[in-house]
């Protein structure tokens, strides 16, 4: 009596197998993609909301100072961004790598963040707002 498998029955399973992969490689691709546009977003309203409450507390206290968000330098990998104003700071990435949804300092005021290798968000710190400044409806979806 034979106790092996059949080439054929090899092929079906290795054929099943196959396709159920294939829906999961999709599923999740689709449910990074989703974490990485909620982690973007919670880490914009946490910053606005950082900024408001100082803000806020320099207005109860009646002290007119200008809100710097971090003293890190420009462009710098591993650099602690918006220490000043968060109790956990985000750490940044450069523009070279664009590593997705990682932030980057590119000026003094600016900021921007990759949402994948090719699509990004502009943001500047001015008048104690944090603007986007990329595309009206790429800023609306990410608010």
């Amino acid at each position: 009596m034979n106790k092996g498998f059949t080439l054929l029955e090899l092929i079906v399973v290795l054929v099943i197998v196959s396709i159920i992969a294939g829906f999961a490689f999709f599923k999740f691709k689709d449910t990074y993609t989703y974490s990485n546009k909620t982690k973007i977003k919670s880490e914009i309203a946490l910053i606005r909301n950082s900024i408001q409450k100082l803000n806020t507390q320099n207005i109860l206290k009646n002290i007119d100072d200008t809100i710097k968000l971090d003293d890190e330098p420009v462009n710098l990998e591993n650099s602690q961004l918006f220490k000043n104003i968060l109790d956990f700071p985000l750490v940044s990435t450069t523009t070279g790598k664009k590593e997705e949804s990682k932030w980057i300092k590119t000026s003094s005021n600016s900021y921007m963040i990759y949402l994948d290798e090719n699509d990004f968000l502009k943001f500047k710190y001015e008048d104690g707002i944090f603007k986007c400044l990329s595309e009206t409806t790429l800023c609306k979806e990410f608010e």
